[in-house]
């Protein structure tokens, strides 16, 4: 695996990351650091880029967070 796709899916996790951890909903953020946690081993076990592994990480994503669903909800 090249260098960038490295980089592009370890850039990947920490945005996961940070985006479980800003998440307001427990249940939400602890779905989604774990999605994190997974690229990353990966990464480390597999050790090259698997198409259905990207194809996973865009619906991560993409996924709205619990609390645009509420508000939403709401109106």
């Amino acid at each position: 695996m090249t260098a960038w796709s490295h980089f592009l899916l370890l850039l990947l996790a920490f945005g996961l990351w940070w985006r479980g951890c800003s998440d307001r909903d427990e249940v939400f953020g602890l779905f989604v650091r774990f999605l994190a946690v997974v690229v990353v081993l990966v990464l480390l076990i597999a050790g090259r880029p698997l198409l259905l592994e990207f194809a996973l990480l865009a619906l991560a994503l993409w996924l709205p967070s619990a609390l645009h669903c509420e508000t939403r909800q709401r109106r």
